[in-house]
């Protein structure tokens, strides 16, 4: 059984139809990346896989589970960790606090241990020297390395990234996506939404193209990059791809 399962999901803003009957399965331990232009629903199913956002019609299953009869929302999100464009960690919290506070409220782990994982966690990403900083004193590269501590502290099965550079400034995009790379051999199933095409070519073990709201095609990163099938896709990848 594959660890995401997702067939034929639909989901509507109002009038406006973003997710048009979209499937694929995600084994475990697989690194899969989403691509493709703005506006074609990719942070949408990610949204959705994390019960952001309810879809319509369709189903997803994640570890088993039907999405739409989860009983325990809190369980559910100790195994799905996710990182946002826009960081979200707590202005209120140092950076130490923000990577233990959800250990010590979800998975009921003790203040000391919690402390030990977070700090295990900021040394990976490289902020261990700033846990008595708050999120306003740190670089956009800072603060996503803290959030990706954060989400690791979970010990999630399955990690989700909305985009995770595409509010840092150029010289910081480098530092976050080695952080990535770093988690890519640690066994976890990862779901990746990114413009950054070298990166996801590099880390992937398969690449989904999103046009429109369907998967317009889907591969391996030699397939789609080196011989796209579908003409959407070798439009996208002409403008995108660095010569």
């Amino acid at each position: 059984m594959s660890i995401i399962e997702i067939k034929d999901v639909k989901k509507n803003f109002h009038n406006l139809e973003v997710l048009k009957g979209v499937s694929f399965n995600v084994e475990k331990g697989e690194v899969v990346s989403i691509i493709g232009p703005s506006g074609g629903g990719k942070s949408t199913l990610l949204r959705c896989l994390n019960c952001l956002e309810t879809y319509d019609s369709g189903s997803i299953k994640v570890i088993g589970e039907d999405l739409k009869e989860i009983k325990d929302m809190n369980s559910f999100r100790q195994k799905v960790g996710m990182v946002f464009q826009q960081f979200n960690l707590f202005a209120n919290m140092n950076v130490l606090n923000n990577c233990i506070f959800a250990q010590t409220k979800a998975l009921k782990r003790n203040k000391d241990e919690a402390k030990k994982i977070a700090l295990e966690n900021l040394q990976k990403v490289g902020m261990e020297k700033f846990i008595n900083a708050y999120p306003n004193t740190l670089s956009g590269g800072q603060k996503q390395r803290v959030a990706i501590a954060r989400a690791i502290s979970m010990n999630p099965e399955i990690l989700l990234f909305d985009e995770p550079t595409s509010a840092l400034d150029p010289e910081m995009v480098e530092e976050v996506l080695n952080v990535i790379r770093s988690l890519v051999n640690k066994g976890l199933t990862m779901i990746i939404v990114s413009h950054e095409i070298d990166f996801v070519r590099d880390i992937s073990d398969k690449i989904i193209f999103m046009d429109d709201g369907i998967v317009a095609e889907s591969g391996s990163p030699k397939e789609i990059f080196t011989n796209p099938k579908n003409e959407r896709t070798k439009v996208f990848l002409r403008k995108v791809i660095r010569n």
